[in-house]
């Protein structure tokens, strides 16, 4: 019997990627050099924050979607499409920087700058992935075999090792008057062990595969409600720590920040009570579908608008509290264009699924005479 199709986790796929560009508008206009403060300053420090959740939202898809796969041979061939378009996304990324930025690019430069993950300049997720996506069966097998109550505490063991370090370890109490004036230093003293905080990836993915089997009991109106609160202590709290200074990135800032981990797993929770997307009528669901298949292309992609789009912005503003109101219209172009790319890409990838395919059905054919 076929699998009914959720909408919802399409929603959750292309709400992270409009996420992870939105994050990308601080990357690229100068937001993280400027003074923070004022309003417009504060307005856009609760934006950056709310949308850190964008690479928590995929590792938590992760989870829940592939928290019971198994370890078996035809597993790890379900890699080769993310690794096709990933190639696809970094020829495309270094053609724009050959010819467009016109930067040094000979064969050999293009062939290491994919391998090292360079070539798309945003490809470092998919370096984390590849790993994560090897370990999934391992990692399952832990998941799988222990019951409800082991596996709370085991998301609990994560928190600790990963999470509450970065709630901690933020302030050094050494310096005199630490609570006033926090962005002028940035040694922290170390309260928990912080060492097994890279594994950060394992303890979204451990939650996706929770909340799969164990949903939260938590109506979406509360829950969105907490998320907006939590939202604007965040970035209430991220605002004191560099007010005065350019930015000061710390730990409780990460993507593995405890309020960022509990935001996400909120946000996550509250577009999974979308269900009516799976009423729609078949046209706009077959365009969720069609839009959540080219997220990763988009994704990797967006590098390229990126360059074009900040570079015009950049130019015509240069006050960054001033560039505030032109993420309404920056970020929607670039995720349209970027979504647009990558459907040539993935047309590519089809072409050559298809001529692959025909290939082996001929070698076959010829075989079996």
């Amino acid at each position: 019997m076929k699998r009914e199709r959720d909408y919802t986790l399409d929603i959750i796929r292309i709400f992270a990627t409009f996420s992870v560009i939105s994050v990308h508008f601080f990357l690229n206009n100068g937001f993280y050099s400027e003074n923070i403060i004022g309003r417009r300053m504060y307005a856009m420090i609760i934006m950056r924050n709310f949308f850190m959740i964008c690479v928590p939202l995929f590792l938590l898809l992760t989870g829940y979607l592939m928290g019971t796969k198994k370890l078996e041979k035809k597993y790890f061939l379900g890699i080769r499409k993310t690794l096709c378009i990933y190639l696809l996304a970094s020829i495309a990324c270094i053609l724009y920087k050959k010819y467009a930025e016109i930067t040094d690019y000979d064969l050999k430069h293009a062939f290491f700058a994919i391998l090292d993950f360079t070539g798309a300049s945003y490809s470092w997720y998919i370096e984390m992935y590849i790993g994560l996506f090897l370990l999934i069966p391992f990692i399952n097998l832990i998941f799988q075999n222990i019951n409800q109550k082991q596996r709370k505490l085991l998301i609990i063991v994560m928190t600790f090792l990963t999470v509450l370090p970065t709630f901690t370890n933020i302030y050094n109490f050494d310096v005199e008057h630490w609570w006033q004036t926090p962005a002028l230093d940035n040694n922290y003293q170390k309260i928990l062990p912080s060492y097994w905080g890279p594994l950060w990836p394992f303890t979204f993915y451990f939650i996706g595969c929770y909340l799969k089997e164990h949903p939260l009991r938590l109506h979406w109106t509360p829950a969105f409600l907490l998320a907006v609160l939590i939202t604007m202590a965040t970035g209430t709290f991220n605002f004191y720590r560099s007010h005065g200074s350019a930015f000061v990135y710390g730990p409780w800032q990460n993507w593995n920040g405890l309020l960022n981990v509990i935001l996400t797993t909120l946000i996550f929770h509250c577009l999974l009570q979308f269900k009516c997307v799976n009423h729609m009528p078949d046209a706009p669901k077959r365009v969720l579908k069609i839009v959540s298949d080219l997220t990763l292309g988009a994704y990797l992609t967006s590098y390229i608008f990126d360059q074009i789009f900040y570079k015009i912005l950049n130019n015509k503003i240069s006050s960054v509290p001033n560039k505030l109101e032109y993420y309404f219209c920056i970020v929607p172009i670039i995720f349209v264009c970027s979504i647009l790319l990558s459907f040539l890409l993935n047309m590519v990838y089809y072409i050559i699924q298809w001529t692959a395919e025909q290939r082996k059905r001929g070698f076959t054919h010829l075989h079996k005479k």
